[in-house]
């Protein structure tokens, strides 16, 4: 079984209908995952909740998703963050966030927070996701502690999968950023990258420029999402190409990367094959565009889910 930990942030998400959704990009992602490879993996949401009622709410959703929250901390003085969404005819989004009172943001100074730093430095992850926005919610000194166990677990042959999403008004300036994300993707092991966040951090580039930038990563598998236009995959620094299909219907664009990410990993992380994982993480993206929300019902199975049984293959995914 895959042992995966994610870090990172979930917010509730404020919907028309008053419905209670939660949403977050490394959350997103780790539902999506659990959903896809089952009993394969076991998915580990390392963050901070609040103890009141919403928060209670939270951990019981999370925990029907299947995750696995051993690592979810608890804050007497904060709860979550929530965020809305604006969108436009495309279905593109605006964001409005309140994280004044997220309690993620403290995580490493809360009480146990050290339970999951030392489970990470001994290695029992088999891989450890965090995102750009996992970084910029920390303050510098929760963020350099993070990254020194990142850099223990690495060291150990812990497998790192960093995803490139950029909130500019979360970090303090541009520099800052940009050192934060070269750290990130010298220990990553697998890269997801977005060009837009590229372009927001370091810069409009031409297309070549981009891909020289990712292919002095030789280390990393690099993929490249760059919307509509062909995704990218940087393998030992040989390029390939995957043309994106067409989508029939556009709702809301919320949770789409996140969504490729863990498509992308369901596959790749048992077969080892870019193909496949690139099919199923862009088929992934589609079923959860069609929908208002981060986390919307989807029906794919990977390519290896004849490895499940009858009883998980009949799990209805809302």
């Amino acid at each position: 079984m895959i042992k995966i930990a994610f870090f990172g942030e979930a917010m509730r998400e404020l919907s028309l209908n008053n419905t209670l959704c939660f949403g977050g990009d490394t959350y997103n992602s780790a539902v999506y995952l659990k959903r896809l490879l089952m009993s394969r993996a076991e998915v580990y949401f390392a963050s901070a909740i609040g103890n009141d009622e919403l928060s209670k709410q939270a951990y019981t959703r999370w925990q029907n998703q299947g995750l696995n929250l051993q690592y979810l901390l608890r804050s007497d003085a904060r709860t979550l963050g929530s965020y809305g969404i604006s969108l436009d005819d495309s279905g593109e989004r605006t964001f409005h966030y309140d994280r004044k009172n997220s309690a993620a943001r403290e995580y490493f100074k809360l009480d146990q927070q050290q339970a999951f730093l030392a489970d990470l430095e001994d290695k029992q992850f088999d891989y450890v996701y965090f995102s750009a926005i996992s970084l910029a919610i920390l303050d510098d000194q929760s963020r350099q502690l993070f990254m020194a166990a990142i850099a223990v677990y690495k060291n150990a042959g812990g497998k790192v999968i960093f995803d490139s999403n950029y909130r500019g008004v979360l970090w303090q300036n541009k520099a800052k950023a940009q050192s934060s994300y070269k750290q990130a993707y010298a220990c990553a092991d697998i890269l997801l990258v977005t060009d837009d966040d590229h372009f927001g951090v370091f810069g409009l580039v031409s297309h070549q420029q981009l891909v020289n930038f990712y292919q002095a990563y030789a280390h990393t598998l690099v993929i490249i999402k760059q919307g509509v236009n062909d995704t990218l995959v940087i393998q030992q620094q040989l390029l390939r190409r995957y043309p994106v299909q067409p989508v029939k219907r556009i709702v809301d664009t919320t949770g789409a990367g996140d969504a490729f990410a863990a498509g992308f990993l369901a596959e790749y992380l048992i077969s080892q094959q870019c193909d496949a994982a690139v099919n199923t993480a862009q088929q992934l993206a589609a079923q959860v565009i069609a929908a208002n929300g981060a986390i919307v019902s989807t029906t794919l199975t990977t390519v290896t889910s004849n490895l499940l049984s009858t009883t998980e293959q009949d799990t209805d995914y809302e």
